[in-house]
């Protein structure tokens, strides 16, 4: 039971914390050069 806990929270931290990334770098492209959503879209799933 607990290390299944322990591996859901790093999953968990893992999935939080590369959504946060995409999402700041998609932001960050977005301010420098607008994109289509389209094209965003597919970098995340990209990155999942």
């Amino acid at each position: 039971r607990i290390r299944k806990n322990i591996w859901k929270k790093k999953t968990y931290f893992s999935i939080v914390h590369s959504y946060s990334l995409a999402k700041s770098r998609s932001f960050s492209n977005g301010n420098e050069r607008p994109k289509p959503k389209g094209f965003s879209g597919q970098q995340q799933e990209t990155n999942k």
